[in-house]
C-alpha cells in the first residue's frame, strides 16, 4: 500500500469540512484535484470512505474508523516538523559542554549568560573537569563541545578549532615586592616558593624557559596542584607565587590578588573548543561556538 501525505491531508480536510469545495479552498487545491487525491486513497485502500451526496459529504463507517488515526498521523508529523524547525531555529534543546574548573568558573559562564539571553529556550548544561580529563565526555557522548586549553586530539576521533591564544600572568599578594613591578621575568621567581597550577603545567612551561629559570621550575619549592583555585588559595595565604591565564582576571580580584605580566619568555597556551570528529554540530552547538568566537575577540580577554 502506498499512501502519501498529500492524500491523508485531503481526506482529513474534507471529512473536517463536510464538502470538496471547501476543503479544497483550505489546501489552495481545486475541487477536481482535490476528488482525485481522495479516490486515489480510496482505490489504494480497496474502501470508500466518503457518501457523497448532493450537498453535503458524510463519511462511510471506514471512513469514520480511519479518521482518528489519520488526525493523529498529521499532527504526530506536525509536533515533529515544528520540534526539527525549533532545533534549526534555536528556540529550544540541550546543548552539553565540558571546561576545565577554572574557566568554567570564569570564562564559561559570561558566554553562558549571553547564549541565553540570545537563545532563552536552549538548555545549557557545563560540566567541570579536570584539565586531563577534558575531553572524556566527548569521546563518550556526554557532552557535544569541549572548551579549553590545547591538549593533544587523535583527529580521527576529536576536531579542533583555536579561539584564542592567552598569557599568563605572575599572580602575587598586593604587598608582594613584585606586585608594584611593571614586569617580571621568570628567571626572577627564584626566591620564591612556586605554585604550579596543573599537575602537567610544569611539562609545558619547561620548553620556553631558558636555563636558569627551568631550574627554578625543576627544583624541590616547587609545588604542584590539581585546581587553580587552590593555587589562588594558596598565593592569598603568603604561600608562594603561581601563574594563571589572562580570562582568569575576574577570579584572581576576588581573591585580593595581583597581575603581573612574565617576561623572557612571554608563555601563552591557545585556548581551543573541541567537537566529535566527522560528526556536523547541533544548530545550538553551532551557535554557541560563533558567541565563543565573539567573545574571544573582546578587548583585553585574551593577553
Amino acid at each position: 500500500m502506498n499512501l502519501t501525505l498529500r492524500q491523508l491531508r485531503a481526506f482529513a480536510a474534507v471529512a473536517e469540512a463536510g464538502s470538496f469545495t471547501a476543503a479544497a479552498a483550505t489546501l489552495h487545491l481545486t475541487q477536481s484535484a482535490l476528488s482525485v487525491l481522495v479516490r486515489e486513497l480510496e482505490r489504494e485502500m480497496g474502501v470508500q470512505l466518503f457518501d457523497r451526496h448532493t450537498r453535503r459529504v458524510l463519511l462511510s463507517e471506514a471512513g469514520r474508523e480511519f479518521q482518528p488515526s489519520v488526525q493523529r498521523l498529521l499532527a504526530d508529523l506536525a509536533g515533529a516538523v515544528a520540534g526539527v524547525t525549533d532545533l534549526r531555529d534555536k528556540k529550544k534543546g540541550v546543548l552539553r559542554l565540558a571546561a576545565p574548573q577554572l574557566m568554567a568558573c570564569t570564562l564559561m559562564p559570561r558566554v553562558i549568560a549571553a547564549y541565553r539571553e540570545a537563545h532563552p529556550d536552549i538548555d545549557v548544561r557545563l560540566a567541570d573537569t579536570l584539565p586531563e580529563h577534558l575531553l572524556d565526555g566527548l569521546l563518550s557522548g556526554e557532552v557535544e563541545l569541549a572548551v579549553g586549553q590545547d591538549v593533544a586530539v587523535d583527529a580521527a576521533l576529536v576536531e579542533r578549532r583555536t579561539l584564542f591564544r592567552d598569557r599568563h600572568w605572575l599572580i602575587c599578594p598586593p604587598g608582594h615586592p613584585l606586585a608594584r613591578r611593571r614586569k617580571v621575568r621568570w628567571s626572577e621567581l627564584g626566591p620564591y616558593t612556586f605554585i604550579a597550577p596543573t599537575r602537567d603545567f610544569r611539562q609545558r612551561v619547561l620548553p620556553e624557559l631558558a636555563a636558569d629559570a627551568r631550574e627554578l621550575m625543576l627544583r624541590a619549592t616547587t609545588q604542584e596542584v590539581s585546581y587553580m583555585t587552590t593555587a589562588l588559595g594558596m598565593v592569598a595565604s603568603g604561600l608562594g607565587l603561581t601563574v594563571c591565564p589572562t580570562y582568569s582576571a575576574s577570579l584572581v580580584r576576588a581573591h585580593g590578588l595581583q597581575m603581573v605580566r612574565l617576561d623572557q619568555p612571554d608563555f601563552h597556551r591557545e585556548v581551543c573548543v573541541y567537537g566529535a570528529a566527522k560528526r556536523s554540530l547541533s544548530p545550538a552547538a553551532a551557535s554557541f561556538v560563533e558567541r565563543l568566537q565573539q567573545f574571544a575577540h573582546q578587548p583585553g580577554l585574551a593577553g
